[in-house]
């Protein structure tokens, strides 16, 4: 049988990291996670798939807008037309509330709806019977490991798939579902088709186990994405391969200016590089650039950079010459004279410490006393030990970017 697995769609994200950008790009994001699920489905039809798997996070909250709902049952009885079968579960960002939908799913979609463990049986179009075991989340994390209610293979079936959205338990999260590859391997399956890790992995391939990754990165850190896994499976072995489905690509580029002498020679230095970097037309193309050695370029040089005058020059000049198909998003100028820490003299420890504190509620909930308080916080923030561990870790790494901690040895 053939199967195209997905997941991490996150339909309602927002592309993040982008501060002012213009109107017509900014109607082009809106409408991009809409392309990506449209081509999602024409890789299920062209390719004749026996079925469609939604390994969870197909919605980014729990709480989904009625035109994210309503623009995904459409593509959804796509595929009912041409009857392919979708599996759906829910994972920790979708978790299920069944209450919260406004339309009748589709009679092709099977929907795991619940945090305990069962299986799904069908037929493909060539007669093989096919089990699916799976679950789905009810709530926005699953301490348990869930593998250990998942039955051995069903010898009476052709082919068995898992579908598991959660994480390992030798990363230190606990709250997604922790489980072990090797336990994972011993149920025997034919194929796991697994969700909740962004980037694409290909786990094991006896048996195949993989994470498609998101099929649409939204923030620069989800450069690597290839799309679709389309999976063929017979008993005992499985192959995969992935198709493109991103509609906004994310890339970082660095342009040195050295060989610039004067400010006119470094901007058409720079236009050139940039362009050159980019032949493909089509999807758009959301770049960060980061400028190196520019020290001789002066002043004024600094101050365009400092006033956003150069990256809003740079974000209408590009994006006439690449048919609306490249923006720069962000621009940095990193010298040596901007790359010296500032060092703080203290106990290497004392980070760690101040870290474990910060970590209780209550002392958490005392700094940020007065941003809790405020109504429209709280109608976009929820926060929990997952926000509060987050929020550590950026304060974390913002620290380690600006300074060196170095113990006083007077």
């Amino acid at each position: 049988m053939k199967v195209l697995h997905t997941a991490d769609l996150h339909l309602d994200r927002s592309f993040e990291g982008l501060k002012i950008i213009p109107k017509q790009i900014h109607e082009r994001l809106q409408q991009a996670n809409q392309k990506v699920l449209a081509a999602i489905v024409d890789i299920a039809i062209k390719n004749q798939v026996d079925a469609v798997i939604l390994a969870g996070d197909t919605f980014h909250q729990s709480r989904t807008s009625i035109r994210t709902q309503a623009y995904f049952i459409d593509e959804m009885k796509r595929l009912e037309q041409v009857k392919i079968p979708v599996i759906m579960t829910f994972g920790n960002h979708d978790y299920y509330m069944e209450q919260r939908y406004w339309f009748d799913f589709p009679a092709n979609m099977f929907l795991f709806k619940k945090e305990q463990v069962e299986t799904h049986y069908f037929m493909t179009k060539n007669q093989e019977k096919v089990a699916i075991t799976g679950f789905s989340y009810e709530h926005p994390w699953i301490n348990e490991n869930k593998l250990d209610q998942f039955p051995l293979k069903d010898q009476t079936v052709d082919i068995h798939i898992g579908i598991y959205h959660g994480d390992t338990s030798n990363n230190g999260q606990q709250n997604y579902a922790p489980f072990s590859f090797s336990q994972m391997k011993s149920k025997g399956y034919d194929y796991w088709a697994l969700g909740h890790i962004h980037q694409p992995q290909v786990v094991s391939a006896n048996p195949l186990i993989v994470y498609p990754g998101t099929p649409q990165g939204h923030t620069k850190k989800e450069r690597t994405v290839q799309g679709g896994a389309i999976v063929s499976i017979q008993p005992g072995h499985a192959t995969v391969r992935f198709q493109q489905t991103e509609q906004i690509k994310w890339q970082s580029q660095e342009c040195s200016l050295r060989q610039a002498k004067s400010l006119q020679e470094a901007l058409v230095l720079l236009l050139e590089t940039i362009l050159a970097e980019n032949k493909e037309q089509g999807e758009l193309t959301l770049k960060e650039i980061q400028l190196v050695e520019t020290e001789q370029l002066g002043e004024e040089f600094r101050t365009s950079f400092e006033s956003g005058e150069l990256l809003q020059y740079l974000q209408e000049r590009l994006l006439l010459e690449s048919s609306q198909a490249l923006l720069v998003y962000q621009l940095d100028v990193k010298d040596r004279t901007t790359d010296i820490k500032s060092e703080i003299f203290a106990d290497p420890e004392l980070l760690k410490q101040l870290e474990k504190n910060y970590l209780q509620p209550e002392i958490f909930s005392d700094t940020l006393q007065e941003l809790l308080q405020n109504p429209l916080f709280s109608t976009v923030v929820h926060v929990n030990e997952q926000w509060r561990k987050r929020s550590i870790e950026a304060a974390d790494q913002r620290i380690n970017q600006d300074f060196v901690i170095r113990e006083d040895q007077s």
